[in-house]
């Protein structure tokens, strides 16, 4: 009966043993991945917005408010990008069908087009709502520097278009 007993009391030892090392594994792992996640949070849903000229003329402040009033629009966008890897799949497996179809090309280009004109409409919204949040003096500020901007965007292409000229 001593030998039965020795037996089952090292097989319990060796159970408490395997299950104190996969408990720790476990803690470990979740710990690990709470700080993980700490270090390194997920990537937001839209990471920057960017309005062309509007984007640069915008203040820190501003453009943070914009980016967070489009990440609550997050799920939008989502569907948008999810649509529109769908729809390059169609439409790379569509140019490359024979015979071309041209009308399913054009349908697909054109869904392709109005998730363009949405994205834009979101935009002009968002950086609408924007200007109704800055003070009068805020968007003087910000007609200030989209206005450098633009200058300096002429400048630029002045200088573009008189190399071009330049060269033989």
């Amino acid at each position: 009966m001593a030998i039965a007993e020795t037996r089952n009391g090292r097989g319990l030892r060796w159970a408490l043993i395997a299950s104190a090392v996969l408990n720790l594994l476990l803690l470990g792992f979740f710990i690990g991945g709470w700080l993980g996640h700490e270090r390194h949070p997920p990537r937001p849903v839209v990471g920057d917005v960017s309005l062309g000229a509007f984007t640069g003329a915008l203040s820190p402040e501003d453009r943070d408010a914009l980016r967070k009033a489009a990440q609550a629009r997050g799920s939008e966008f989502r569907d948008m990008r999810r649509q529109a890897r769908s729809d390059m799949a169609a439409l790379i497996s569509a140019i490359d069908t024979e015979p071309w179809d041209r009308d399913q090309v054009a349908k697909l280009l054109e869904r392709h087009k109005a998730r363009t004109v949405q994205r834009v409409d979101i935009g002009e919204r968002l950086i609408l709502d924007r200007l109704d949040a800055m003070s009068p003096a805020a968007r003087h500020s910000f007609a200030e520097r989209l206005r450098e901007g633009a200058a300096r965007f002429d400048r630029h292409k002045k200088d573009r278009d008189r190399d071009r000229q330049d060269k033989p």
